[in-house]
């Protein structure tokens, strides 16, 4: 069964530190777009949203945000739609800018086949 979403942009950023990451997000900040799609699956919903946001990228090249997704009032959500909402599964926040404000230079990754002792022979 067809359900309908809403689309909007909420301006906002991520900024990394050195122990956590941050969202800030400007909830009364003015949107710069709104779309109305129709969806069946959530396949569907992931694939309005990245074609949404670069829509409006596209019109707005410095603009920061988030898509913000909403279920028209009476619809069903799509199966597996409150599992892959919060976890940015629609790719929502790939739109934010990020600022990397650590003080610490970032870990190196390791090389763990030098630091692996050699096997014993048998």
């Amino acid at each position: 069964m067809p359900a309908t979403i809403i689309l909007s942009t909420v301006p906002g950023s991520i900024e990394r530190h050195d122990n956590y990451t941050s969202k800030l997000m400007e909830i009364c900040g003015a949107s710069l777009a709104r779309e109305t799609v129709a969806v069946t699956t959530v396949t569907d919903i992931g694939a309005a949203v990245q074609a949404f946001g670069q829509r409006v990228r596209a019109a707005h090249p410095d603009a920061s945000f988030q898509v913000s997704i909403s279920i028209r009032k009476g619809d069903r959500k799509p199966r597996g739609y409150d599992a892959t909402y919060p976890r940015n599964g629609f790719g929502q926040e790939d739109f934010m800018r990020v600022a990397d404000k650590r003080t610490k230079p970032a870990a190196e990754p390791s090389d763990a086949s030098a630091a692996a002792p050699a096997s014993p022979a048998a």
